[in-house]
């Protein structure tokens, strides 16, 4: 259960960003990169941490998003400009998602926030955060169920905190590096896998 919480925590918390851009188009201003995330997760009284690594080329087109739990490598999602998988290194399955529509991630994107959620007070900006030395827009957004905070620069989501009534859980980046040259091989799945049909 741990190793597939922080994925699908990551999948709800996107969810909320209004903001979604096709796989196709340039998502983000910045050509590559590989941003380090650390999160932590309140299970009752108990405080667990992880770490996502993603990794993006060609303003988005290509994504990799590796989950790792109790430093070890869990979970991959990739995608190659045309499809989304999902990969489950332990078990060594590549599950066949479908067309890349969006990505792995969604575009952090404020100027295209609802009006309404403005208007009503169910979304307001708030003072810029500063994540792995990069200044960043923030917002939070009010929802019945709990509070969400959003944190992003050049279109990539830097930060989001849910603090709802069961969950409360954290994503933060902490390094980012624009330099390194990521290897083509990091957005296909690997080889030797077995490879599945699904539409989670």
């Amino acid at each position: 259960m741990v190793a597939r919480l922080a994925p699908v925590l990551v999948l709800a918390c996107a969810s909320l960003l209004p903001s979604r851009l096709g796989a196709q188009e340039r998502k983000y201003d910045v050509k590559s990169g590989i941003i380090t995330y650390e999160t932590s997760t309140l299970e009752g009284r108990v405080q667990i941490a992880g770490r996502i690594i993603l990794y993006f080329d060609q303003y988005g087109r290509l994504e990799c998003k590796d989950t790792y739990v109790n430093g070890m490598l869990k979970e991959s999602v990739l995608c190659d400009g045309k499809t989304v998988y999902t990969v489950w290194h332990e078990k060594r399955i590549v599950f066949k998602r479908g067309p890349a529509s969006y990505g792995t991630e969604v575009r952090f994107d404020t100027e295209t926030l609802p009006a309404g959620e403005k208007s009503e007070g169910h979304i307001k900006m708030l003072p810029p955060m500063t994540l792995a030395g990069i200044t960043c827009v923030a917002f939070e957004r009010i929802t019945p169920a709990g509070v969400v905070t959003f944190a992003g620069a050049d279109h990539i989501l830097m930060y989001c905190e849910r603090i709802l009534k069961e969950e409360n859980w954290v994503m933060k980046a902490v390094s980012v590096d624009e330099k390194s040259v990521i290897p083509a091989s990091k957005f296909v799945p690997p080889a030797g896998y077995a490879e599945r049909e699904t539409h989670f």
